[in-house]
């Protein structure tokens, strides 16, 4: 490739560097005009062809024309930008391109999680009620804890997780007997799957100066019950529609 075979492009102030027979793949979209001196051209004080459009989603569109596919990150939403842009361009594959792909990722069924793990500990912790201490952890993401029911997360517990900041996956702390059980009931009346049950133990002795065999010491077991739920959402089907009435 000669280096006069080499352009410079400055899309919304960001420069991407590419080929005149990359630009030209259509020759009748705005960017094969452009290369044909046909069409009115903008230079910026560098010398680089100027375009005043979005120069972060033009990275999509150069990607395309080098490769006549289109490939996009798994988490990418900006479809109706593409699309504007890819119209913007004039590039007709890419416009298709985009279409089908935002339909294909609508109709897609989305996926959403959550593990209940409840710990149980006590000198015989096989119930909540013989003189065990209980503790109930929720972990998922945190729309999908919002709209679990208020009574059964409880006020504390609700307004922690609306001021917790940071990733979009979190773990709260609930309180309360039974806990774990009155989750699943709801969550099973309202279309989640359960895919998984898993349920491990130890055991130990007490650890007291005071007594000096194992025999004498306060044997301490400790049960722990991981559930993890899943429910599918169909196209249309949002999250935030799923909301739970009060748990009665």
């Amino acid at each position: 490739m000669k280096m006069s075979d080499s352009i410079t492009l400055n899309v919304g102030g960001v420069l991407y560097m590419t080929t005149k027979s990359t630009l030209c793949k259509y020759p009748d979209s705005m960017l094969g005009v452009l290369m044909s001196g046909t069409f009115p051209s903008i230079i910026d004080s560098n010398g680089h062809y100027f375009i005043d459009r979005d120069g972060t989603i033009f990275q999509h569109i150069l990607n395309f024309l080098r490769s006549s596919h289109l490939s996009l990150p798994a988490d990418f939403v900006n479809f109706d930008l593409l699309a504007i842009e890819a119209d913007f361009y004039q590039i007709q594959p890419l416009l298709e391109a985009v279409n089908q792909m935002r339909q294909n990722k609508q109709a897609m069924p989305r996926k959403y999680h959550l593990e209940i793990l409840e710990v149980r500990t006590g000198s015989t912790a096989t119930m909540p009620t013989n003189n065990s201490r209980v503790k109930t952890v929720i972990s998922g993401r945190k729309q999908v804890m919002l709209s679990l029911p208020a009574d059964l997360i409880g006020a504390e517990s609700l307004e922690r997780l609306q001021n917790k900041n940071g990733p979009d996956f979190t773990e709260l702390e609930l309180f309360g007997s039974n806990t774990r059980l009155r989750l699943g009931e709801a969550l099973d009346t309202r279309g989640w799957t359960l895919i998984s049950s898993d349920h491990s133990s130890s055991s130990s002795y007490e650890n007291n100066k005071s007594r000096t065999t194992p025999s004498s010491n306060n044997l301490i077991i400790e049960q722990s019950f991981r559930d993890r739920w899943c429910l599918e959402l169909k196209s249309g089907e949002d999250i935030a529609d799923m909301q739970f009435e009060a748990y009665e």
